[in-house]
């Protein structure tokens, strides 16, 4: 019986991300998942190779600059796949908090985490096809009104989350992701505020009220404007996940489509 996917996760390595000239370098703590098919005549993979080749892989990236954390995961599902010569597909995807340094509406240093994302995945037929992609996630506050008359207003955290995946050399800098996010959100959140503080923020939110569903038409929106670039077959995921005041679940909007279909905005309006 073939297998679609056999691998390893919870692999952590240290990363040195270089951010050009003038800038510091970001030390990342990452999490990494790598995966093959396994056909039906192989009876076994050998796990230790997967490991194998992060350990080599990561190790000669920290011997020359690294921009782009796709571009690694891209290196290692290539190495994967030619060291599983029976393997048809070969995907990694990896996820590690940054922290960024932020100020308070009243200009406070604050520190605060994002999540990074970054996935490859490489597909073996008369030649071997490659897609990479790259996104993040981070918290903020939405408010808007709830309730069949839409007269109750409700304040929610929320996480937004925003990939693209391309199938050429296109650019996608994390930097923008990050700013189509936050600029998707009613408002930011912060780890401590004054009294003063919490009102400028209230205010802000009060300002550009959202619900996870107009969250996910925003960051749409930044995608459509900010890279107009993207070749039409690469896709977008856009989502915003909100926690309930008043309950234990959590409410979800997303999105899913190419970049075609998102410029014909029929698709997401």
């Amino acid at each position: 019986m073939p297998l679609s996917r056999v691998g390893v996760n919870n692999v952590r390595k240290l990363l040195r991300v270089r951010r050009g000239e003038g800038k510091r370098d970001i030390v990342l703590l990452a999490n990494f998942e790598c995966y093959v098919d396994l056909p039906s005549f192989q009876k076994g993979t050998h796990m230790s190779r997967n490991l194998e080749a992060i350990n080599e892989i990561i190790e000669r990236a920290s011997e020359k600059p690294v921009y782009k954390l796709e571009e690694l995961c891209s290196d290692v599902v290539l190495e994967i796949l030619h060291r599983h010569s029976y393997a048809s597909m070969s995907e990694v995807s990896m996820e590690s908090r940054l922290m960024v340094h932020r100020r308070s509406p009243l200009g406070k240093a604050t520190q605060d985490f994002v999540k990074l994302i970054a996935k490859a995945k490489a597909e073996r037929s008369d030649g071997v096809t490659l897609t990479r992609e790259v996104g993040a996630e981070i918290q903020g506050i939405i408010f808007h009104f709830a309730g069949n008359g839409g007269n109750r207003m409700c304040t929610q955290r929320a996480r937004a989350r925003l990939s693209i995946s391309t199938h050429g050399d296109e650019y996608v800098p994390i930097e923008d992701i990050l700013d189509i996010l936050e600029t998707s959100l009613s408002a930011k959140a912060y780890g401590a505020l004054s009294r003063e503080e919490e009102s400028i923020v209230l205010s802000q939110a009060c300002s550009t009220p959202r619900s996870p569903r107009e969250v996910v038409k925003a960051i749409l929106s930044g995608v459509r404007e900010r890279f107009p670039e993207l070749a039409d077959d690469a896709r977008v995921v856009a989502q915003c996940t909100a926690q309930e005041p008043l309950f234990t679940f959590k409410s979800i909007a997303r999105v899913e489509l190419s970049v075609g279909e998102l410029k014909k905005g029929s698709a997401w309006a």
